[in-house]
C-alpha cells in the first residue's frame, strides 16, 4: 500500500502505535544531543492528532451516497456492502466524488 492511498485515519493510528510501542534506540544513539525519545514520541502523537482532525473535517464534508436522492434504493443497498475503500473507488469511477479528495495530501 502506498502512503498516498492509505486512509488518514489508518496513518494516524499507525503514528499512535509507533509513539507508544517503538523503542527508538536509533534516536538515543544518533540524536542523543538534539532530540530525546520523548520528544520523538510527542511529535508522532501530535502528527497523529493533526491527521485525525484533518480526516474528521474531510469526512464531515464528504459525499454520502446514502443521502443522494438521485441514487436508487438498490444502488444504495449495493454500496452499503462495499468497504470504504471500495466505495470511494466506485464513486470516483462514476464521477460522484472528486478523485483528488481521496488521496492523502
Amino acid at each position: 500500500m502506498e502512503i498516498k492511498s492509505m486512509p488518514k485515519e489508518t496513518l494516524a493510528e499507525l503514528l499512535f502505535f509507533l509513539a507508544e510501542n517503538e523503542e527508538f534506540t536509533a534516536v538515543e544513539k544518533s540524536l542523543a544531543e538534539g532530540v530525546s525519545v520523548e520528544e520523538v514520541r510527542a511529535g508522532l502523537r501530535e502528527l497523529g492528532e493533526a491527521l485525525r482532525r484533518e480526516a474528521a473535517q474531510e469526512s464531515a464534508g464528504q459525499y454520502n451516497a446514502q443521502k443522494d436522492r438521485s441514487l436508487t434504493k438498490e444502488t444504495k443497498t449495493i454500496i452499503s456492502y462495499l468497504s470504504p475503500g471500495e466505495e470511494k473507488t466506485l464513486l470516483t469511477a462514476f464521477g460522484l466524488i472528486d478523485k483528488t479528495k481521496t488521496l492523502l495530501g
